[in-house]
């Protein structure tokens, strides 16, 4: 992608053609013409800047406070003595004063367009206050983003001080957003700083930088009907050996085992039976259009099959097999001449280098991974996944505990369909109430985007895990901008955006989707906990006040209805350390829960049991479900402690469905993301409980 910065003259059009606001400037080629320049301008005191240079303050190309004619042309004469031909072109500007912010904007082809505000001047990079939104943004939007920004309060006026002109400072965030969304050639733009002046005195940008690309704008992709292929009834494993352990035969013996119920087909060269069944000798040889195709020959057979399911017109093409872009330049090129034949030929790709599609309600399991030796579960989480071992760790995981899975899905080399494509399609499965997203990458981010929403608009909350956090080997920045803002600070914008939370760690995205497929969504975020231990009180409110829950202090009606039900030295306020005592005193612990929760002054109740041991922890946990089924709030349950001392209580929980965590900075961090999601959903206009 050849990219090539503006001239100044050329930079100054663009954004006063936009409505960018910059302050009195002129440009020059030549020494001689910086007299006419100077009076020109009609300001004073005036900045000379080196135009030609990207670092201009560090190589000496800014000096300030000239007041004369004089001193204008002796200063621009030993700018270019010093720094050469390269100072040019020479930008004399009005010198003005204010609150020093960047904005910016950086295009990623895949991604799209993102925004970025942030502290600006020269030490930007040091003082690294940014955030990253996607473009479009609206005034709410980009007032919003500047709220998030650590120097928030020297915008809004600190200590005493007046605040600074926000809302014209707001209408530059918008009209660079509204720009780069309208200018497909801006790879960057980078203003700063960008002077805010006091309320009602505005803002004016001092130092702009665009970076073009004369590069067309991505074909957008084509869209597939999923149907046939996510909902098969006709199935065909190319592949089958008499090899129990190769990848064909254990894939068509998932598929047997679990009860697929449509028609189920095996190809190999050697032709025969397999398990009681004709195994054809070629896909073409196979009677009907199959809906889903699994490939798992090897690598280079795969165009073969790929063709032949073309002539078949197969609803879609699952390829198990590897040796394709994972491998270097030959494998890309191979991969792409598949992608080409089905894409022409109207076939869905998924894969190559991939795990494949599991549908538990569907009995479904087109996937070579080992968790599926064992029973599925189904559920209502929809799992999709950059990466396969990852992905079957989570899946496994959430099947175990009873969670289950309504479709788990690996993306493989994603050389046609992406998991944009999937998500389009899940927000109208009526089997998937909340997803789970393990992403090494985001293709396609505006189709990303625009299927996460309406995913949220069904009122379904997606939790993402954004892997691949490092962007050391990305090349050198040409701007404050694209220093600033790397792939993964625009992924995590692209997921925000799409009305998902982003959580910390695969723990997290564990139990965050396990809450959200099993409880209600809390309405607000409005925590209310209840411990048996000071320590963990401790944790919660830490770690409560770091995530953005809510820990409000109980109402005096509610405090006096509580008092009753707990040891008199016990603090009544939230968290709630209610004593060890009360682990065994199951009718006390319920008539405390009553107390807590019925004046609905909460949206969330957070249960952090210590080392309860059995017979208690069984009637505890018995006592908890029988409340969680009453309570109108979501009810979670944390235990942390060795589970030897409680298997029958671990078994009642296990048997409801209750999701159990356990150290209370695990169960504050899970019940943080829960409520993000949930409030995710109420801006996008769903309900937050379901």
């Amino acid at each position: 992608m050849p990219l090539a910065a503006l001239p100044p003259a050329e930079v100054a059009a663009l954004l006063s053609g936009a409505g960018v606001p910059l302050t009195r400037s002129a440009s020059v080629e030549d020494v001689s013409e910086v007299a006419a320049a100077f009076t020109g301008l009609g300001v004073t005191p005036v900045v000379l800047k080196a135009g030609g240079l990207l670092h201009k303050t560090d190589a000496g190309g800014v000096v300030l406070g000239l007041r004369s004619v004089t001193a204008a042309v002796e200063t621009a004469e030993d700018m270019v003595g010093r720094l050469g031909p390269d100072a040019y072109p020479l930008v004399l500007q009005q010198q003005v004063r204010g609150l020093e912010i960047l904005v910016g904007a950086r295009r990623d082809p895949q991604l799209g367009a993102a925004v970025v505000v942030g502290l600006g001047g020269v030490a930007t990079e040091v003082h690294d206050d940014v955030v990253t939104t996607m473009a479009p943004l609206d005034r709410d939007q980009a007032r919003a983003a500047l709220r998030q920004l650590r120097a928030w309060p020297l915008l809004d006026g600190f200590r005493g001080e007046p605040g600074r002109d926000v809302e014209a400072l707001v209408d530059t965030v918008v009209a660079v957003s509204r720009l780069v969304e309208q200018d497909d050639g801006i790879v960057e733009l980078d203003l700063n700083p960008v002077m805010v002046g006091h309320d009602g005195e505005g803002v004016a940008v001092v130092d702009a930088r665009v970076i073009r690309t004369d590069d067309p704008p991505l074909v957008e992709r084509a869209r597939h009907d999923l149907d046939r292929m996510l909902r098969p009834r006709h199935v065909v494993v190319v592949g089958v050996s008499d090899d129990p352990h190769k990848v064909g035969a254990r894939l068509f013996r998932y598929l047997d085992e679990h009860g697929f119920p449509g028609r189920l087909d095996a190809v190999h060269p050697s032709g025969g039976e397999v398990d009681g069944r004709r195994r054809y000798t070629s896909l073409a040889e196979v009677e009907g259009s199959p809906d889903l195709v699994c490939v798992t020959v090897p690598g280079r057979f795969v165009l073969d099959v790929a063709r032949q399911a073309v002539e078949k017109k197969a609803g879609g093409v699952i390829v198990h097999s590897s040796d394709f872009a994972e491998v270097g330049e030959e494998g890309r090129a191979a991969q792409e001449e598949l992608a080409r034949v089905l894409r022409e030929g109207g076939v869905p790709l998924a894969g190559p280098n991939d795990m494949g599609v599991v549908a538990p309600f569907r009995k479904l399991t087109a996937s070579i991974s080992g968790g599926l030796e064992e029973g599925l579960v189904e559920g209502g989480v929809a799992l999709l996944s950059s990466s396969g071992a990852l992905g079957s760790c989570l899946g496994t995981r959430l099947m175990g505990e009873r969670v289950g899975l309504s479709y788990w899905i690996h993306a493989g080399n994603e050389a046609d369909l992406v998991i944009a494509d999937y998500l389009e399609w899940l927000a109208g499965d009526e089997d998937t109430r909340s997803v789970a997203l393990l992403l090494e990458d985001v293709k396609d981010g505006p189709r990303f985007i625009a299927a996460g929403r309406r995913m949220a608009e069904a009122g379904k909350p997606m939790f993402a895990y954004n892997m691949v956090r490092s962007d050391r080997g990305r090349a050198a920045a040409l701007s404050h901008t694209g220093a600033m803002v790397g792939s993964f600070a625009v992924r995590e914008a692209v997921v925000r955006a799409a009305g998902m939370v982003s959580v910390p760690s695969l723990r997290v995205l564990e139990d965050a989707v396990a809450l959200a497929a099993l409880e209600p969504l809390p309405a607000g975020d409005r925590l209310v906990a209840v411990t048996f231990s000071g320590g963990a009180c401790s944790i919660i409110a830490d770690e409560g006040e770091v995530a953005g829950i809510e820990l409000p202090d109980l109402s005096e009606a509610t405090c006096e209805a509580v008092r009753p039900h707990v040891p008199s030295y016990a603090a009544v306020r939230n968290p709630l350390d209610c004593s060890y005592q009360m682990i065994t005193q199951p009718d006390a612990f319920e008539k405390l829960i009553t107390a807590l929760t019925e004046r609905g002054e909460y949206d969330a109740l957070l249960l952090q049991f210590t080392t309860n041991a059995d017979p208690y922890a069984e009637k505890i946990a018995e006592k908890v479900v029988a409340m969680r089924d009453r309570l109108d709030i979501p009810l979670y349950v944390s235990r942390y402690g060795g589970a030897q001392l409680a298997p029958k209580a671990l078994e009642v929980y296990r048997r409801n469905s209750v999701h159990v965590l356990d150290a209370p900075d695990r169960a504050t961090l899970a019940v943080a993301a829960v409520m993000a999601g949930a409030r995710a959903l109420r801006a996008h206009g769903a309900g937050g409980a379901r």
